[in-house]
């Protein structure tokens, strides 16, 4: 039982890891996506250098800026929860989970190079480096179980499909079907019946 509960919190921890590494990684192509569109090329230039010219703890700040605008905010998701609105307050919530994660990762982004020349920033990215590339290897066999089950399950209904359809896989052999299906329950049910 210990065992069990082990591998389901082990489990849980993996796939709520790779949950936000998922985040990281599409809100930050989301991000640089978003940053491509906008018009200023001088003032996407001006804050490149800025963050060039900052110190590798000045850079570190930065990462300040979605804690004082997405905390605020999940106060107001919270208050709609409270105030009745339960699925406003939750959809509130998860977009600021989005928007924090994609700043953060976006300002990681920028600010790289500065922030690993700090040496236990550098080993704290290493560390979770470490245990994403463990979470990937813990899952991996749960991922390719699903993947099997999901196979077998789309050739049988593949095979239900071409079985209804008949090998023309037009809707006159879907109607074909049918008909035939229904003559056999006439014929059942009429061998059946006690007037006969």
């Amino acid at each position: 039982m210990l065992h069990r509960l082990r591998n389901f919190l082990l489990t849980l921890a993996a796939v709520l890891f790779l949950i936000e590494a998922w985040l990281w990684d599409w809100t930050l192509a989301l991000g640089r996506a978003a940053i491509r569109l906008l018009p200023w090329r001088a003032f996407k230039d001006a804050v490149a250098r800025i963050i060039e010219s900052l110190p590798p703890y000045g850079a570190l700040t930065l990462f300040v800026l979605p804690v004082f605008v997405v905390e605020p905010l999940k106060v107001f998701a919270v208050g709609a929860m409270a105030h009745g609105h339960i699925f406003k307050g939750l959809l509130g919530l998860v977009a600021l989970k989005f928007v924090g994660v994609g700043v953060f990762a976006f300002i990681f982004d920028l600010t790289r190079d500065k922030v690993l020349e700090i040496g236990w920033f550098a080993r704290f990215y290493r560390w979770v480096l470490m245990w994403r590339d463990r979470a990937h290897a813990f899952i991996e066999p749960y991922k390719a179980a699903v993947a099997a089950r999901l196979a077998l399950i789309k050739a049988r209904a593949r095979a239900l499909v071409t079985q209804a359809l008949g090998e023309s896989g037009k809707v006159e052999g879907f109607v074909g079907s049918l008909a035939r299906l229904r003559a056999r329950i006439r014929g059942r049910a009429d061998a059946a019946s006690p007037d006969q």
